[in-house]
């Protein structure tokens, strides 16, 4: 199930590290400062199926998510272009 808001009808936040203890993710860059985190998280659901939570901390606007989102998929389908095999016989020669 996907946990789309991120109010939670009134819970108050709590700090990332307390929320995700087991999970690592790269370091921010030197003299940096988080203003704002989407998160999809993946979930093992107790009853062993796998699913999804997002979290988008109270500063974010959904156009701003928006355009995350929108910027995120550009990279990847870049990304994923880019790893395709060049000796491809139907792909343009340039």
């Amino acid at each position: 199930m996907i946990g789309m808001s991120p109010d939670l009808d009134g819970v108050p936040g709590l700090p990332i590290g307390e929320v995700l203890p087991e999970l690592r993710i790269p370091p921010l860059p030197a003299a940096s400062t988080a203003a704002g985190v989407l998160a999809f998280v993946k979930l093992h659901e107790p009853s062993g199926e796998i699913g999804w939570a997002v979290r988008v901390t109270s500063d974010m606007d959904d156009e701003e998510v928006l355009g995350l989102l929108v910027g995120y998929v550009e990279h990847l389908k870049q990304q994923a272009a880019s790893s395709w095999d060049s000796t491809d016989p139907t792909r343009a020669e340039d």
